[in-house]
């Protein structure tokens, strides 16, 4: 009867743990940028299920330390701590029973990237605990795409094709590749990567340039596409590329011909004239053999 008693009593307390769990708190999404433009602002959103529990609070931390706090039954409820690169808007601060959204400003390149993360605790008695971490890179992103100069057309074939890739102003500076026809171009057409001078953030442009002839190959397809890539290292961001179609074309048939014209002209004139010198040479001949 005790036996019974016991297996009934440890089924209710599963059972009653597995409703608590089911209606605990969860965070339900994060969102933070994967890139930040340094120019720009940092907006961070946190979204949350209390199920049953009461929320006690919810703080916001980067690189392990605490920069903002909000505390429904506390006065006054949000409470800002002083990080190195965190800048906050509290004019822009929103938070509630379900979310707290949080903007950041002045966003400096070395210090206000790194790992960010929203806590969300329950109030007594569970105190229970969800979290969710985003890592944010910071960096002056590149406002337009490269642009590619110097190319005319169309280009015939043995013509040697110029061109200068120039990227817009970034940090990192960006570093540039040259394609043809999709294929990497080979280092020996490729010059020497340089950049600009600093703008007035400090901020530079790289460019790039490419020589190489027109063969016969890109000559017969009437046309070549160049390529120029831009990549900013170090950064999770998909690379910029701008593509350029430049008309090409094989020597001119007209210029073939008239030269072939030119040499069959004179081979029949050379002909000629050596058989008007060979028939002088024989009557030359037959009439000094008369004269004996």
């Amino acid at each position: 009867m005790l036996t019974s008693t016991f297996v009934i009593f440890k089924l209710m307390m599963i059972l009653s743990e597995s409703t608590l769990i089911g209606n605990a708190l969860r965070l339900t999404n994060m969102s933070a940028p994967l890139v930040a433009d340094v120019r720009g602002d940092i907006d961070l959103d946190c979204r949350f299920d209390m199920g049953a529990e009461e929320l006690y609070a919810v703080k916001w931390y980067k690189d392990d330390r605490e920069f903002f706090r909000y505390m429904p039954k506390q006065h006054p409820k949000t409470i800002k701590f002083p990080v190195v690169g965190i800048n906050l808007e509290m004019t822009n601060t929103n938070c509630g029973k379900d979310h707290c959204k949080v903007k950041l400003r002045g966003l400096s390149r070395e210090h206000s990237g790194g790992a960010f993360r929203c806590e969300i605790s329950s109030e007594a008695p569970t105190f229970r605990l969800a979290s969710e971490t985003h890592v944010v890179t910071v960096a002056a992103l590149p406002k337009e795409t490269p642009h590619i100069e110097g190319v005319n057309g169309p280009y015939t074939e043995g013509d040697v094709i110029n061109a200068n890739c120039m990227s817009d102003v970034a940090d990192p500076t960006p570093i540039l590749s040259w394609y043809i026809n999709n294929q990497e171009v080979l280092p020996r057409h490729v010059g020497e990567m340089t950049c600009s001078d600093p703008d007035n953030r400090g901020l530079m442009a790289r460019s790039l340039t490419l020589s190489f002839p027109v063969d016969k190959k890109h000559a017969l397809a009437n046309s070549v596409e160049l390529k120029c890539i831009a990549t900013l290292p170090g950064i999770p961001q998909p690379p910029q590329s701008t593509s350029k179609l430049v008309s090409t074309r094989s020597r001119q048939p007209e210029v073939i011909n008239k030269q072939k014209l030119q040499s069959d002209s004179t081979s029949a004139a050379t002909a000629a004239k050596n058989h008007v010198d060979f028939t002088i040479f024989v009557m030359l001949c037959f009439a000094n053999y008369i004269t004996r």
